[in-house]
């Protein structure tokens, strides 16, 4: 398995607010085509992955500047998955999943500008159970965040589930503070969270 059909395997298997995610969608790589492969894909992203012997177990991708890189997705990435998965019509409130993310590869929901100002970089990190909670997804985000450092980055962001308390809990033990809560909208039920790279871990 390469590492893209690995990065979008984790994405799938903790794509319903870091729960398995598989029994939810008919293609298992909507979820992916949005959250983590083009992180893979694009050279202006940065990205690492934790393996074990059973092969990749989490991933820290993000980008150095979001408006930009949501700029390369535009030119690079969203056209070809919109000849593919074609815009669902009708009423909203009874689509599918996949229709759900097929809609959202059409129309991509852009980070609010607020976020994006204070904190113009973001990050988005997976690990499959068997990774959590033997100080992977720390060296991960260390790994990270040294890398964008290198690169000017001085503040990120990370946009988390509402509903996912363990994640939430995460992001805060290293120095990720809450800045709001977005009830409606593209990022309805995203609680956005940042750090600066001054900051240390608590």
């Amino acid at each position: 398995m390469s590492d893209l059909d690995a990065v979008y395997a984790i994405c799938l298997q903790t794509g319903d607010a870091g729960q398995d995610a598989s029994a939810l969608y008919k293609d298992p790589k909507l979820i992916g085509h949005i959250y983590v492969a083009p992180y893979v894909a694009l050279k202006e992203a940065i990205s690492f992955v934790a393996e074990d012997n059973k092969g990749l177990l989490g991933y820290a991708v993000g980008a150095a500047d979001t408006r930009e890189f949501e700029a390369e997705l535009e030119v690079k990435w969203w056209p070809e998955l919109r000849k593919v998965h074609s815009e669902p019509r009708g009423e909203r409130s009874n689509w599918t999943l996949d229709e759900l993310r097929a809609w959202t590869i059409h129309h991509p929901a852009k980070v609010p500008d607020d976020i994006v100002k204070s904190h113009p970089s973001h990050i988005h990190m997976n690990l499959l159970p068997r990774a959590q909670g033997k100080g992977i997804g720390s060296g991960l985000l260390e790994a990270w965040i040294n890398s964008a450092g290198s690169k000017g980055v001085t503040a990120v962001h990370a946009g988390v589930s509402a509903v996912n308390s363990s994640g939430l809990k995460f992001w805060t033990a290293r120095g990720f503070k809450p800045l709001r809560e977005d009830l409606t909208g593209g990022s309805k039920g995203t609680i956005w969270c940042g750090r600066t790279l001054s900051e240390t871990k608590p």
